[in-house]
C-alpha cells in the first residue's frame, strides 16, 4: 500500500479512498488533501446558497451575537441573506432565524404579528383579540 502525505496537514496516510476524497483530474485519481482536511476546510468556508458578498459574509461569520435577540451564542450563529439579492444582513440565533423564515421574510407581515402580539391592529379601530364570536 502507498503512502501519501496530506499537502495541508502534512500527515502520511494511506493511498486509499478511505483517506483521501476521489479527484479525477489528479493522475492516481486522489485528492491531494485528506479527507479530515478537505472536510474541515468545506465546512470553515461552507456560503450559503445564492449569498453573492464574500466579504461580509466572513466578517458576519465572525458575529458571535444575534442580531435580533441579542443572545450571546459559542456555536457558529445562522448567515442571513435577502434570497433575492443575496446580499447578507447579518448572523441571526437558530429562534430568529426560523422565525423570519416562517414569516416568509416579509417585513408587512412581521409588523402585524407585532401589532396583534401588542393586542392591537393595523388600522387601530378594531380589537384583534378573539371574544369567542365572529366581528361583524
Amino acid at each position: 500500500m502507498e503512502l501519501l502525505s496530506c499537502t495541508k496537514c502534512g500527515v502520511l496516510k494511506e493511498g486509499t479512498r478511505e483517506f483521501f476524497p476521489i479527484n479525477r483530474r489528479k493522475k492516481n485519481g486522489l485528492d491531494s488533501w485528506c479527507k479530515s482536511c478537505r472536510s474541515a476546510y468545506r465546512k470553515a468556508n461552507r456560503m450559503p446558497p445564492g449569498v453573492s458578498d464574500v466579504a461580509s459574509f466572513t466578517e458576519a461569520r465572525r458575529l458571535r451575537e444575534c442580531i435580533i435577540c441579542g443572545e450571546k451564542q459559542n456555536k457558529q450563529l445562522a448567515i442571513d441573506h435577502d434570497h433575492k439579492t443575496g446580499k447578507v444582513r447579518g448572523a441571526l440565533c437558530s429562534r430568529c432565524n426560523l422565525g423570519l423564515g416562517h414569516f416568509r421574510d416579509d417585513p408587512e407581515l412581521l409588523r402585524f404579528a407585532a401589532l396583534y402580539l401588542e393586542g392591537r391592529c393595523g388600522c387601530g379601530q378594531c380589537n384583534p383579540r378573539w371574544g369567542g364570536t365572529a366581528a361583524s
